[in-house]
């Protein structure tokens, strides 16, 4: 068995699904996402604009000079549920992304990662050098999984893979030992497909197969520190964490295959109970979770507009008493909102 082949054993009995091997050469993705950024469609992540992120984002070798292969790897999470109900009214219940509902995946993938550097170490030997990606390293991940054969970018932006859909997280091991690559993955599963265009509760879905995240529901509910945009709150509908529309009306999606896991959180939370968690009891239930992401503020933020577009005029008296004690300005916006909206 070759080192690579022994490589991909160890990746897959680690709970990888899809293993790919690339050069580190710059992939053209960099031009789309310079694109991307300079019609500020990264909304608030400032981060991904300074000139370091667009340095190092434009090849590996910056992160690990001495890399000679990039090895992109594919991990997978729970489908979500049907989401039809996602804004109907009368509803006591949040709902949260399918990704969160199980444990933080920057902690597992990270955990993975260092055993399977070990397993190479062991492998090749004790001289190479390595660098683990999971999410928030600067790197153009889906353009490397594309490049390593792993699936084509959707129209939706995310790395969609034949077998398991964009249900997946993608994570990278950049290495000194040059592998023979794999075959770029050329083509085009989406076709004429535009039904995750269509079905975006927002429109965020641009013609380039990117998301103007000042638009995304994903964005706006966890990554977004301030208010969410007057516009696009009916479109929440009860999310209070995340969205998964485009991912569940995906023709590829229906018929992914996806392991098993324990899932740690409910999807469908209750608003009422969600509301009252104090910043302590926020951080016990969801603090090794991805969910954590959108800190209290946001989660509460989230949680009232929710209420307010659930048409259940019970929640009216606990927004009232709310709002008479509420000192964060964005929930309090939030729950003037939700009150306007149930009282009209």
């Amino acid at each position: 068995m070759s080192l690579k082949a022994k490589i991909k054993a160890g990746a897959e009995s680690l709970g990888f699904v899809a293993i790919g091997f690339t050069s580190p050469e710059p992939v053209p993705g960099i031009q789309r996402f310079r694109a991307w950024v300079n019609k500020n469609h990264h909304a608030g992540m400032t981060y991904l604009a300074s000139q370091r992120s667009l340095d190092m984002r434009s090849d590996p070798r910056r992160l690990l000079p001495s890399c000679q292969t990039v090895i992109s790897l594919l991990s997978t999470y729970p489908a979500s549920g049907d989401l039809r109900s996602d804004n109907v009214p009368g509803q006591e219940t949040g709902a949260i992304a399918a990704y969160a509902l199980v444990p933080d995946y920057h902690d597992v993938l990270k955990q993975r990662l260092a055993k399977l550097s070990e397993l190479i170490t062991e492998l090749a030997g004790n001289d190479i050098e390595m660098y683990a990606c999971v999410d928030s390293a600067p790197i153009l991940e889906k353009s490397y999984a594309q490049k390593a054969g792993l699936g084509w970018i959707g129209r939706n932006s995310l790395l969609l893979h034949p077998d398991y859909g964009s249900w997946t997280h993608l994570a990278e091991l950049l290495v000194s030992l040059e592998l023979e690559p794999d075959r770029v993955f050329e083509r085009d599963g989406c076709g004429d497909c535009q039904l995750c265009v269509r079905a975006c509760p927002t429109g965020a879905i641009l013609p380039e197969r990117t998301i103007d995240a000042r638009r995304c529901l994903s964005y706006l509910t966890i990554e977004n520190r301030g208010p969410i945009p007057i516009e696009f709150r009916m479109a929440m509908g009860k999310r209070v964490f995340g969205c998964d529309q485009c991912q569940s009306v995906c023709p590829v999606n229906k018929r992914a295959h996806v392991q098993f896991q324990e899932k740690v959180i409910e999807k469908f939370p209750d608003l009422v109970e969600s509301f009252g968690l104090s910043e302590e009891k926020f951080k016990l239930k969801y603090r090794h979770t991805p969910v954590w992401r959108a800190k209290y503020t946001g989660f509460r933020r989230n949680v009232a507009i929710a209420m307010g577009n659930s048409g259940k005029k019970d929640f009216i008296p606990l927004l009232e008493k709310s709002s008479l004690t509420e000192h964060d300005p964005i929930v309090a916006d939030a729950i003037a909102w939700a009150l306007g909206e149930l009282s009209s």
